[in-house]
């Protein structure tokens, strides 16, 4: 059985993640202490979280 190569298997998916709020929510990332840490972000209320699906 043939397979397919590993790379046309992967797929860019985009997902529109959305707040209680109805605001979308973006990824962000900020320096602090010397590290770099991604934070997820509410347009509309500016709560912040520590990824996406921490909204729901």
């Amino acid at each position: 059985m043939a397979q397919a190569s590993k790379n046309s298997r992967t797929t860019v998916a985009t997902q529109k993640f959305v707040c209680s709020c109805g605001g979308e929510v973006k990824m962000k990332t900020v320096l602090e202490n010397g590290r770099l840490h991604n934070i997820a972000r509410c347009e509309k209320c500016s709560r912040t979280e520590r990824r996406p699906r921490d909204f729901n």
